[in-house]
């Protein structure tokens, strides 16, 4: 296994070099706005073995490298001393997640009974695996698409995937193009001047028994191991609660950047305290070394996120899941435009972009599109994706409720289970949009 890991680091680099000499040397890619590490993405995709398997790709190895990539980038990120230029409201963008996976899904839903009543063998429940794909990546649609195929629903997991890559191609490809018009709009309005690429001189942090950069390192490990028993003692508690416990544990698992980037910000802020009472003598938290591994692990999660798409052959309900994929593409990025410019009074379309790159994507793809409006994160939005996620865990509690309903549907062929979740989503939909309305109201930020 870790080899493998090995191979497919050296392999990722490859793909950035060959992503570095393409922007240098064609011109189309020199005149638009795309992100090296989305680049290289596409490159390893192409070369891998999804399309032309020039190069293997270990595609489990590199799901676990990303897993890990995920807490060490946030862990590294929570760690800095940020200022923002207004405060970050993280109840806020919870909000704004759960009500995008509510949209994607009441839309998709509706789009799938219009295709189950045009052709009765499209199953109207593969609406349900939108907020999944788009939303939570191409583990969780496949997780639960595996479970569904094992009720009935014909080529479950490969529905999933299919959904998932749908979404990458949104997150990146349209985010690409949506990045392109507003750094176009901007030029000719003035209301923004890019950010030049320039060299930075910084003092270098070394201290008499470990390197700077490996202080940072072992502080983020140690912070990681932490994290890891923290989870392994609540899934230990959850176990007597039998496949509830497992299910809500399982869950937690995949929130474990979360609760990295709140232990990260418990040790940032125990550590502030030592040091303003003299007990810690050494400032060994720096926001340089923490930016630049967040960078580095940034860049190289959403190169091997999008190599690692794997596709799956779905002829039965190719087109159905292409239009459906596509009418929720377009709309969840007017949706997010909308309820961002309601919910943010400063950085906007730096949260907008993040959102819509995560909420189509995965957090990576969202964070990759953020760093070109953003490139030393100090808008504030990359804190409202994780901590946004981690507070959507609670609220969106009743929708993995819900998906108990469309499971009972399939299981016992009434679509009525699945009328009854998309009305289950509507109501709670309501009930968001009353909820921010009322903050919005009462604190616009």
């Amino acid at each position: 296994m870790y080899l493998s890991m090995v191979d497919d680091f050296f392999v990722i680099s490859l793909f950035f070099a060959i992503a570095i000499l393409l922007k240098r040397f064609i011109p189309f890619l020199k005149k638009i706005v795309i992100p090296n590490s989305i680049l290289a993405g596409f490159i390893g995709f192409l070369l891998g073995p999804n399309l032309l398997n020039f190069v293997k790709l270990d595609i489990d190895g590199l799901g676990r490298l990303i897993y890990h990539l995920m807490a060490i980038g946030f862990i590294a990120l929570s760690l800095r001393k940020v200022s923002f230029n207004g405060k970050p409201r993280f109840f806020g963008a919870a909000l704004i997640i759960v009500g995008t996976y509510l949209f994607q899904g009441i839309l998709g839903v509706s789009v799938g009974f219009i295709l189950h009543f045009i052709d009765r063998s499209f199953s109207p429940e593969i609406g349900f695996m939108i907020p999944l794909g788009f939303g939570q990546g191409p583990g969780q649609a496949y997780s639960i698409g595996m479970q569904w195929e094992n009720l009935g629903l014909h080529s479950g997991g490969a529905i999933g995937l299919a959904v998932a890559a749908a979404g990458f191609g949104w997150a990146t490809l349209g985010g690409i193009i949506i990045l392109n018009l507003l750094l176009a709009k901007w030029k000719k309005s003035r209301e923004r001047v890019m950010i030049e690429k320039k060299a930075i001189e910084v003092q270098d942090y070394e201290f008499s028994d470990m390197d700077g950069l490996t202080i940072q390192l072992v502080i983020i490990g140690v912070i990681y191991a932490i994290t890891y028993l923290f989870l392994n003692a609540v899934g230990f508690v959850l176990e007597p609660l039998g496949n509830i416990g497992h299910t809500f544990a399982t869950v937690l698992w995949g929130f474990h950047f979360v609760f990295g980037a709140i232990f990260g910000i418990v040790f940032r802020n125990i550590y502030s305290y030592l040091k303003s009472k003299d007990i810690a003598k050494e400032n060994y938290l720096n926001n340089f070394l923490l930016q630049r591994i967040a960078g580095g692990v940034f860049d190289f999660m959403v190169a091997a996120s999008i190599s690692a798409v794997s596709l799956e052959r779905i002829q039965k309900e190719f087109w159905g899941i292409f239009i459906m994929t596509f009418i929720v593409g377009v709309f969840t990025y007017l949706f997010i435009m909308k309820i961002t410019k309601r919910m943010y009074k400063h950085h906007e379309v730096e949260n907008r972009i993040a959102f819509y790159g995560m909420l189509t994507g995965t957090i990576s793809t969202g964070m990759a599109l953020l760093r070109e409006v953003d490139p030393a994160f100090e808008s504030g939005a990359a804190e409202n994706l994780v901590f946004g996620s981690g507070f959507s865990i609670f609220i969106g509690i009743p929708l993995i409720a819900v998906l108990n309903l469309p499971a009972l549907s399939i299981s016992t062929g009434n679509t009525m289970y699945s009328v009854y979740a998309f009305v289950v989503m509507l109501i709670y939909g309501g009930i968001l949009y009353l909820l921010g309305r009322r903050i919005v109201r009462d604190r616009k930020t």
